[in-house]
């Protein structure tokens, strides 16, 4: 997890971001809101997205254009593994396994409740005797 952007950016300075990566342009007042700036991008990568025939739109000059990714970036996306949730009846391979270790874990997290809630009883009763 320590290898991951998100979690090392949130992290709000307990880790400092990667100065010659990222540079933090904005933040609020109580940092609860943090951009960054992604420093050293492709110059054709950035010539690529800027070019209007590489635009997936709705209609032609539309306002709604579906995000697309330049070429460079094809080798990283193929490997990569959307988030899904576990309620997402439409996807198409399971992860049968991480979800029955989800579930088992939770199953764990509801038993320690219940036993704690009866030790809780028992305290109460003995304290009213």
């Amino acid at each position: 997890m320590t290898k991951s952007l998100v979690y090392n950016l949130v992290r709000n300075d307990l880790v400092p971001a990667d100065a010659a990566m990222f540079k933090e342009v904005y933040r609020t007042k109580y940092g609860k809101v943090r951009i960054f700036k992604i420093m050293g991008v492709d110059k054709e990568s950035k010539k690529w997205v800027a070019d209007p025939k590489n635009r997936d739109c709705d209609v032609e000059g539309g306002w709604y254009c579906k995000g697309q990714y330049p070429p460079a970036l094809d080798t990283f996306l193929k490997v990569k593994k959307d988030f899904v949730q576990l309620e997402d009846f439409n996807k198409k391979d399971e992860d049968t396994e991480y979800q029955q270790k989800y579930f088992e874990s939770m199953k764990n997290i509801q038993k320690n409740k219940n036993k704690m809630e009866e030790k809780m009883r028992d305290r109460r009763s003995k304290n009213e005797l």
